[in-house]
């Protein structure tokens, strides 16, 4: 279940809401209610939620008040209105200030129901998109690079995550970045210490290890969606790299689940 703050202060409506059975039926939950932004603040300093579902119009610190401020945070956490007809200004506002959406009040569940599964698509890709950047960050840091080691390392690592799980080649990202196929192989040498494809071959490994742990791809799988002439050749690649085969490697995966 992904959680909601509850942000409003007239208490019948924050009864109403919590009545709502859209949230259930769309993954949230209410999880915490408050009544001004002021106190949101505070709450948030101190818990995380998936989305924070606030009235514009409040005593001490408004919606829009409480955007900012979580805006100057860095705090990224996605905001819903809900505002009335003469609010739309505010809420024209908020969505300037980076609002995930507003809905009208009185609040029409199936509206809601709407924001709440484009906000679930949203958190989805999210959560992907901070995994694939950490297994590409991950790899180069075991080979000792730093992603902001340079502009080079940087474009190679943003192509990698961009195009994380799509089997591509040294002439597709070298093409992306406007380089010759000989000239980006030297570079790439030059900043990373190995090949393009030596390179490749981890990021690739680690996208499998990813497939793995979910439980629902066989190796065979894995190598077709890698791109790999065999199962095999996979599986020797993978072995190479992680010093297990990827039957064994998904065997310990179940063992230690098992344990957990």
């Amino acid at each position: 279940m992904y959680s909601v703050l509850l942000v409003e202060d007239d208490s019948t409506l924050r009864f109403i809401y919590s009545k709502m059975k859209t949230w259930t039926e769309c993954g949230f939950k209410i999880a915490k209610q408050v009544n001004n932004g002021r106190d949101a603040l505070e709450i948030l300093k101190k818990q995380t939620f998936d989305l924070i579902f606030t009235d514009i119009r409040m005593p001490f610190v408004d919606g829009i008040e409480m955007l900012r401020k979580l805006s100057e945070q860095d705090n990224k956490t996605p905001v819903v209105f809900a505002s009335s007809y003469d609010e739309f200004e505010y809420a024209r506002q908020g969505l300037i200030l980076g609002a995930f959406d507003y809905l009208l009040k009185p609040v029409d569940e199936k509206k809601l129901a709407e924001v709440l599964q484009r906000l679930k698509d949203y958190l989805t890709k999210t959560a992907d998109d901070i995994k694939i950047e950490k297994s590409v960050s991950d790899v180069f840091s075991q080979l000792g690079i730093s992603v902001d080691e340079s502009h080079f390392i940087y474009q190679t690592a943003v192509y990698f995550s961009e195009h994380y799980g799509e089997v591509f080649t040294a002439d597709d990202i070298a093409e992306a970045h406007g380089y010759s196929k000989d000239y980006f192989g030297k570079i790439f040498k030059k900043n990373f210490g190995l090949t393009f494809h030596e390179v490749y071959s981890r990021i690739k490994i680690a996208y499998a290890i990813n497939l793995l742990r979910t439980g629902n791809y066989k190796a065979y799988e894995i190598s077709d969606i890698l791109g790999y002439s065999s199962v095999d050749y996979f599986t020797k690649v993978f072995k190479e790299i992680t010093g297990e085969t990827p039957s064994r490697f998904k065997a310990k995966l179940e063992v230690n689940q098992g344990e957990n």
